[in-house]
């Protein structure tokens, strides 16, 4: 994965937001807020071996991977889901973990920008 290639993607957000720009800021905070806990507890899960809480944390994150235009990245999580749902293949689970780790610091960082932006033209 090349980490120059990680591009944030807004425009389903932005319109399910209605070009509003409040509710797209709103949106992204949520992002920020509740996604770091999900990959914290997906990390645990993935340090105890827990396929359950594995697959699961996993599911919760997939969709918004999909509202920030992480695509490619979604279909990953969506791979740790599956593999996990079927007790299979712990040493990819953690590598694939471990390269999405990397493109949730850049998201972050991105999406930080990105509502510093929003926020400055209200």
């Amino acid at each position: 994965m090349n980490l120059n290639d990680i591009r944030i993607d807004l425009s389903y957000l932005d319109e399910v937001a209605g070009g509003n720009a409040e509710f797209l800021v709103e949106m992204i905070d949520i992002f920020l807020q509740q996604t770091p806990k999900y990959v914290n507890d997906l990390k645990l899960a993935i340090d105890e071996k827990n396929w359950k809480g594995i697959a699961e944390t996993a599911h919760k994150i997939k969709p918004t991977l999909t509202f920030i235009g992480l695509l490619k990245e979604q279909e990953e999580m969506a791979n740790i889901e599956r593999q996990a749902r079927s007790e299979e293949n712990y040493e990819g689970i953690k590598i694939s973990f471990d390269s999405l780790c990397q493109v949730f610091d850049i998201a972050y960082k991105s999406l930080e920008i990105k509502k510093n932006e929003l926020i400055a033209n209200f």
